[in-house]
């Protein structure tokens, strides 16, 4: 766990947009057509969570008051091309926030909180430390296009990408064998952010039916695992729906074994501890 103050540096002209982690404290020109931008994470976080995005982009931007009364800065960054698909996006993210507060007490710690959707980002999405950075399928919608179900499943990856600013980034891992705490847990935040946002039943359907359907086959087949494994060969094959879905789900049984009032209370209490010990 570390802070990171950081100074990008690119062309002007190819690298107009350098963004990093945190709040942006300087920027300026420099010689030879290139300029800079210094970012400060006060935050500690481990490494795995430093991202860096320079290029060509544009901006949609937006606001958002916390429980507090702090305004944070909204920001979702596309290339050109996408600059109309990004409403619903924003609109989920704000929802998230507000749900957030409202069920744990999680208010967002930074002045600025951005989305880099791009067309060629080789994964889904990635919660990096208030720079999270998506694939472009996974976020931006437009209403002549998208289903009810592109809407629905977009409102909910942007909402988990952002519930790991606690539940993963603030506090994180102690290593590995620890992931499915981090996405196991979030796939249970986001779940119960879909649910009431929209429909709890249907809801509930739908994550049962796929849990049924995707994740008892992995469970009967020979890469099966516990959600807490006591060795691994490569992690990147760790990230599986053993981890996402049969972690959230062990998480809702001890939701429902302690009562939802304790479960949110002892949640609230160790994440406040993890944070002022560490």
């Amino acid at each position: 766990m570390a802070t990171f103050k950081v100074t990008v540096i690119g062309d002007q002209q190819h690298e107009p947009i350098l963004l990093a982690n945190g709040n942006p404290i300087e920027r300026g020109e420099l010689e030879g057509g290139r300029h800079f931008v210094t970012w400060e994470d006060p935050h500690p976080k481990p490494c795995y969570l430093f991202a860096l995005v320079a290029g060509n982009l544009h901006s949609v931007e937006d606001h958002f008051t916390t429980m507090n009364g702090r305004d944070v800065t909204l920001q979702i960054w596309v290339e050109k091309e996408n600059l109309d698909k990004t409403e619903h996006a924003m609109a989920s993210l704000k929802r998230a926030m507000a749900w957030d507060e409202q069920a744990y007490g999680r208010e967002y710690d930074l002045d600025l909180f951005m989305i880099v959707a791009v067309n060629d980002f080789n994964m889904g999405a990635m919660e990096n430390k208030g720079l999270n950075i998506f694939n472009s399928a996974a976020v931006l919608t437009h209403p002549k296009t998208a289903t009810d179900a592109t809407f629905q499943n977009v409102e909910g990856i942007v909402a988990h990408e952002y519930f790991h600013n606690w539940s993963g980034n603030r506090v994180t891992c102690r290593d590995w064998f620890q992931l499915s705490l981090k996405e196991g847990f979030t796939v249970f935040r986001d779940q119960c952010f879909s649910a009431d946002t929209n429909s709890a039943p249907v809801k509930r359907i739908q994550d049962v039916s796929f849990f049924r359907t995707a994740q008892f086959a992995e469970d009967a087949g020979p890469t099966a695992h516990p959600i807490r494994p006591d060795h691994y060969i490569e992690i990147t094959n760790f990230y599986t729906l053993t981890i996402y879905e049969k972690g959230a789900e062990v998480v809702r049984m001890l939701r429902n074994l302690v009562g939802r009032r304790a479960f949110v209370a002892v949640p609230i209490a160790t994440l406040n501890a993890s944070t002022v010990k560490r």
